[in-house]
């Protein structure tokens, strides 16, 4: 299997652009040191900034609640939606019309709608507290550096869960009643493929939560791991009766299917984890794979995420490999950790998909009856089969079917905001905005304590703020 066969007519990336920048005329600098000037922002700044994001969010809330009724006012009875002369079905097209919008769904000209009206009449009309459901998010995992400054949630995070918060907001404001949001979280149930760490999963999670509790406050969304919803709350969702489902779907995954989808998951397992330089912090032989004795070798010595980002770009980029070599400076070692990588990730591919597989591609699949919910579902990739399911643009329409833990947040002087993997801004000016070591922060300490940017921005020092403060009400 030559890697040019491997990704002949194939798109590399489903979730981000990076595949343009391997493409693109930018000679050897991807496999340079990435370089980047800092500026910073204070616990004062970090507090105004939330305070600006909870504002914007109530009012794009109240505009989307606002032009869901005058949505229906022309329509003509039954074009859309059915009974709208009897108030629980006209109150669930008004929430339909939600998710119609097209800065809310990815599929909102595409939906079932009315099937989602007879779902949201439903849900509105069970006991229980109405619940949002929607599967998504496991730590950021940086390739080498090529997709993020590190593994922890940084601003593109909190712009998704804004983006959900808004959606929450609006439905309250819709069905004049109290609307949660249950998040089931992914690191447990792709660690197979990705051995994504599961204190790092834990870590992220805990992230993930304090930002909504800053935005929302506490008990409106709740993130929960796939493996406490549908398992046994371990690092794995795989055990029992879904163990036997999984060694059986795998058995089907060829390797055309394979090969379609490496390209992705080459950038998405946890390299971190298996190139750990202390061997105790090292996921052992991934898939039965040793860790070649050169790379070993090195690694006792030598930058892990420079050997990675090597290796990942020569598999992905060839013209990029003399370039690679000069970085690692050894040909052997090199050579070794290309094909090391390849090995695991093509493994790693089978089992992702065999993970999709076995659930239908439905990443909430079986959580409403196990967490006892009320739940109505909704998914961050569109699915054909699943029509009366909303696809939510978390990054907004123009953040399309990226996910913030694949990219980071770039901030303009006025708010504008674009997201993409590191690697992608490598060529501009844009500075990585780091926080203040010491305050009070009522989110993002862990930025503050180990040192990971917030953000990048092209802002300059005294337009910083009022960017970032602007930067929720871009979507």
């Amino acid at each position: 299997m030559t890697t040019s066969n491997l990704f002949a007519g194939r798109e590399l990336l489903s979730e981000s652009n990076l595949h343009k920048v391997f493409s693109s005329e930018l000679g050897g600098s991807l496999s340079l040191e990435p370089r980047a000037e800092s500026t910073s922002v204070s616990a004062d700044g970090v507090k105004e900034m939330l305070g600006s994001w909870r504002a914007a969010i109530e009012r794009e809330a109240a505009a989307l609640a606002r032009l869901a009724p005058s949505a229906l006012t022309d329509l003509p009875p039954g074009c859309l939606y059915e009974n709208q002369d009897q108030p629980d079905w006209l109150l669930a097209a008004q929430a339909c019309e939600i998710f119609r919008n097209p800065i809310v769904s990815k599929n909102a000209g595409r939906l079932d709608v009315k099937a989602l009206q007879r779902n949201i009449r439903d849900w509105l009309g069970r006991e229980g507290a109405p619940t949002l459901l929607i599967g998504w998010g496991q730590p950021k995992r940086s390739a080498g550096g090529l997709k993020a400054f590190g593994p922890y949630a940084d601003l593109a995070e909190m712009y998704a869960i804004g983006r959900l918060l808004v959606i929450v907001r609006a439905l309250e404001k819709v069905a004049g009643r109290p609307i949660k949001l249950a998040v089931l979280t992914g690191g447990s149930r792709f660690f197979e493929a990705f051995f994504t760490r599961p204190a790092l999963t834990l870590r992220y999670d805990q992230q993930r939560q304090a930002i909504a509790d800053a935005l929302a406050g506490p008990g409106v969304i709740a993130f929960q791991a796939y493996s406490q919803a549908v398992g046994d709350g371990g690092h794995t969702a795989i055990s029992g009766e879904r163990a036997i489902k999984f060694k059986q779907t795998l058995a089907g995954v060829s390797d055309e299917m394979a090969a379609a989808k490496f390209g992705t998951v080459l950038l998405n397992v946890d390299w971190e984890h298996v190139f750990a330089p202390d061997p105790a912090q090292r996921h052992p032989a991934p898939h039965g794979l040793p860790l070649p004795a050169s790379v070993a070798d090195w690694l006792a010595t030598g930058d892990a995420n420079r050997l990675v980002r090597a290796a990942v770009t020569s598999l992905i980029s060839p013209r990029h490999q003399a370039a690679c070599l000069e970085m690692i400076g050894s040909e052997t070692v090199l050579e070794d950790a290309i094909s090391f990588i390849q090995s695991v990730a093509w493994e790693s591919t089978r089992k992702y998909i065999a993970l999709h597989l076995m659930d239908g591609g439905d990443e909430t699949a079986g959580a409403p009856e196990a967490g006892g919910r009320n739940a109505l579902r909704l998914t961050v990739h569109e699915k054909d089969k699943q029509r009366d399911m909303p696809a939510i643009f978390t990054l907004g329409p123009r953040g399309g079917n990226q996910l913030s833990q694949h990219v980071l947040a770039m901030v303009g002087e006025r708010g504008e905001t674009v997201f993409g993997a590191y690697a992608e801004f490598w060529a501009g000016a844009a500075r990585a905005v780091r926080l203040e070591p010491q305050g009070d922060y009522p989110a993002f300490a862990w930025l503050a304590e180990s040192g990971q940017p917030l953000c990048l921005s092209s802002a300059d020092d005294d337009a910083l703020l009022q960017a970032l403060c602007r930067a929720s009400a871009a979507a």
